[in-house]
């Protein structure tokens, strides 16, 4: 079975009501649904997305409240080559994780997002400063602790909604996906007119397009279903197009592998 899209899929800070980007003319009406078991986004390995330096990922999540385990929201990692992982903990709260000669360096959120309600999680990195993670455009935490001035470049896909590893799925996530975005840059946050407050638009998805994203997938817009999978266009700089597919699952998901 290909990934669903849902339509007419209501995202607002804590489930509002669809709104229309503060009255202009954008508006995200579809978005994607993962079923928790065998679907994923692969974007390969694009030069683009093979990021070293600052790093700012942001999406809008509505994770089912019955998920359970890691689930994956968009990550370079195959368990063995590394760089860096947005995901949700077994606590349902969402993590940041990136690799500098492989070791990691984290720093996990304070809000349970696995509620079956929408909510906008941005990771950002500062090299040699800080690593953040923001969630309904709030600063949550700050690891500011012997951070590194770089990011791990290794051989790993890009994919959304799972991690792939000897081509077996992890962490397939559970529920809706939408407006998922890449920076090479460091999105400001914590204050009026910053980058993420700009982007979470009290609570509806917002046009993107001034803060430059190096890629932007829109999920159920600007993408078409190919009879067997679905094809996602970048609508950033970088042109880096997705497409769905599945994997069976372990029998197990490998605690051990949890991004720490």
């Amino acid at each position: 079975m290909p990934m669903q899209i849902s339509i007419s899929n209501a995202i607002g800070g804590g489930g509002g009501a669809q709104g229309s980007g503060g009255g202009s003319s954008f508006a995200s009406t579809n978005s994607f649904t993962f079923d928790g078991n065998s679907d994923y986004i692969d974007l390969g390995n694009p030069a683009s997305l093979q990021i070293t330096g600052a790093l700012s990922i942001s999406a809008w999540v509505k994770l089912s409240a019955s998920a359970s385990g890691v689930n994956a929201i968009i990550l370079k990692d195959n368990l063995g080559l590394r760089c860096y992982d947005l995901v949700t903990t077994d606590d349902g709260l969402p993590r940041f994780v990136i690799w500098n000669t492989n070791n990691s360096y984290l720093v996990d959120a304070t809000t349970d997002i696995e509620d079956g309600l929408w909510h906008h999680v941005v990771g950002v990195f500062s090299p040699s400063n800080s690593l953040k993670i923001y969630v309904d455009g709030v600063l949550e935490a700050t690891n500011s602790t012997s951070i590194p001035s770089s990011i791990d470049n290794d051989n790993s896909p890009v994919t959304i909604g799972a991690l792939i590893s000897s081509n077996v799925i992890f962490w397939p996530f559970l529920g809706n996906m939408d407006e998922v975005s890449v920076f090479n840059t460091e999105l400001s946050g914590g204050f009026a007119g910053s980058d993420i407050t700009t982007i979470y638009n009290n609570g509806v998805p917002n046009d993107i397009t001034s803060l430059s994203p190096l890629s932007w997938w829109r999920m159920g817009e600007a993408a078409t279903y190919t009879g067997r999978n679905w094809d996602l266009i970048d609508q950033g700089s970088g042109g880096n197009d997705g497409t769905s597919d599945t994997l069976p699952a372990p029998p197990a998901q490998p605690s051990t592998d949890v991004p720490t």
